[in-house]
């Protein structure tokens, strides 16, 4: 499927960057699918300097030079740690939204365009400086009309345009770049509709906004955790309207401490509040970075940017426990077990491997205490095995993982002595409790019997339905060949070079027929005839030569 015209412009100049960083090979393989407008890449040759970087540094750059829709896909990218080695994964983190602020009078525009009000009619004062710029909205000061101070974001002007076209190019070669990653456990095109859903739900500021109401509400009667308030009669798709958090940033350690803060006491308070989420609610902050947390006072804090959300369901968290139970008895096949029962393990599984390097790890850190284990060392070491072993893990766990491991960055930069035991007790803690909660048992027994209800009313009407179907003798079998659209490739390929031998041996035979004949010389016209079959032959014959040589070299 070729790019569309209207987006070949962008689709050069992504080319260019590509180029540029040392990605020529993708452009390369592109052109040769036809599927995007040829680029020459020949005579382009990345800097030494560019050179001399590793992968993951010029992926890095590249993203960060094709602007706000790359910016922010390497973003999420960096929280994949199924499908990315870690050295590439540091470099993702380290991606900014660096992009040069708009002007301040389309972001004025766009506020009264959305909220139907002029500025003056909502706020008594505007600060026209924004504060933050970032790759998809700007985010500035101002005070409502009744005097209380608030943040407002405001979408950047045709940044949705831009990134429906990056993703629409994306798709339309996606697969010339899913034949590059073949040997990784990749797949392009769900991970880019995973994309894609991720990046439009950011476009809409009311998702970000509903996320925070929920969150609001979950914390209502905390003493220990403040939720902003969100104006949703000012909120819209483009525009959000937040009270302002008077604190001091996580990330501004020095400072909390010149306060005299017990640093231990909020980072306890954080994990506290993060487990309450999971475990009481399944619903939690997933982007907790120190730029997103405020301290109020030493016993309170305080969360901004809902637009990262993480949801987890009761299956999940018995999955967790069961493989925490497995490792802990050095039981791999278990481990293994736990793995199938959530289809995490395909057929290019080398499960024998697997068993082998997941029980030296067990051994591994068996052993060593607690708190000299790194939650996050552990979390990507066993990221490493799946994707190593092709083994796929369900998005929402994903999310928690990079949660529960961005939480411990954050809390040991809080309190440099803080272990993984602590993280470790409060997560049993906290889910046993929830399994005894009588509440919780009875909830979970009242769903499993409406299944097993549902199930049995369903019984007789489904097996009436399969001796229909076996009665009318409309039973069909399906066999899939997991190879078979290439062998469809390889055999009309050969059926078009046979017809065309065919066709070049039926013409020469004819035309050799035809120049052996006696009455040739009586006839002009049928030697000039003659002639011309020979010429066509010679033409066939290049013609099929060509394809035989463009088929090998596509191959290779």
């Amino acid at each position: 499927m070729r790019i569309s015209y209207r987006h070949i412009k962008r689709y050069k100049e992504i080319a260019q960057v590509m180029v540029k960083y040392g990605f020529s090979f993708i452009i390369e393989r592109i052109n040769k699918e036809g599927s995007g407008s040829k680029i020459d890449v020949s005579s382009s040759e990345p800097k030494d300097d560019i050179k001399n970087m590793t992968s993951g540094q010029r992926l890095r750059l590249a993203l960060q030079e094709l602007g706000p829709t790359y910016i922010k896909m390497g973003q999420i990218l960096s929280t994949r740690r199924d499908l990315l080695d870690q050295d590439m994964i540091d470099e993702l983190v380290k991606l900014r939204d660096d992009v040069e602020t708009f002007d301040t009078d389309v972001a004025m525009a766009i506020i009264e365009e959305e909220t139907g009000r002029n500025i003056e009619e909502i706020f008594s004062e505007f600060d026209k400086e924004p504060i933050a710029a970032a790759s998809i909205g700007q985010v500035y000061n101002a005070v409502l009309k009744d005097g209380e101070k608030v943040v407002i974001k405001v979408q950047r002007p045709y940044i949705e345009e831009t990134i429906k076209s990056d993703l629409e190019i994306l798709k339309r070669v996606s697969g010339s770049i899913q034949d590059i990653i073949k040997d990784y456990n990749i797949d392009m095109k769900e991970m880019l509709e995973e994309l894609s859903s991720q990046l439009l739900r950011e476009l809409d500021y009311n998702f970000e906004a509903v996320n925070a109401v929920k969150m609001k509400r979950i914390f209502q009667n905390s003493d220990e955790v403040y939720i902003p308030e969100i104006h949703m009669e000012y909120t819209t798709k483009r525009v959000l309207i937040m009270e302002r958090i008077e604190g001091i940033k996580l990330s501004d350690i020095d400072l909390i401490r010149e306060k005299g803060w017990d640093t231990k006491k909020i980072a306890h308070i954080g994990v506290k509040a993060f487990l309450r989420q999971v475990f009481d609610f399944g619903f939690f902050h997933a982007d907790q970075h120190p730029g997103n947390i405020f301290v109020l006072s030493e016993s309170q804090i305080a969360y901004i940017d809902f637009g990262m959300i993480g949801m987890v369901d009761n299956r999940t968290l018995n999955f967790l426990n069961k493989f925490a139970l497995a490792a802990s008895e050095k039981n791999v096949d278990k481990i293994v077990r736990v793995l199938t029962e959530i289809d995490a393990i395909g057929e290019e599984t080398d499960i024998d491997g697997f068993k082998g390097e997941m029980l030296y790890m067990i051994h591994y850190y068996y052993d060593i205490p607690l708190e000299r284990i790194s939650i996050g060392t552990v979390l990507n070491e066993i990221f490493r095995f799946f994707r190593k072993y092709k083994i796929t893990m369900p998005p929402q766990l994903i999310t928690l993982a990079k949660t529960i491991i961005t939480l411990e960055g954050t809390a040991r930069t809080l309190d440099p002595e803080f272990s993984a035991r602590e993280i470790s007790k409060a997560f049993i803690k906290n889910y046993y409790k929830s399994r005894i909660n009588p509440k919780n048992i009875a909830m979970e027994t009242k769903g499993n019997i409406e299944d097993i209800l549902l199930d049995l009313k369903n019984l007789p009407k489904q097996i009436k339905n399969v001796l229909k179907i076996i009665e009318k003798n409309n039973v069909k079998i399906s066999v899939e060949e997991v190879k078979m659209t290439r062998i469809e490739d390889c055999l009309k390929e050969l059926t078009t070079q046979m017809t065309m031998a065919l066709v070049l041996a039926s013409i020469i035979v004819g035309s050799s027929l035809i120049i052996a004949s006696p009455n040739i010389e009586r006839n002009i016209g049928i030697k000039y005839m003659a002639i011309a079959g020979f010429f066509i032959s010679f033409i066939i014959g290049l013609i099929l030569v060509i394809e035989i040589v463009k088929v090998k070299i596509k191959k290779r």
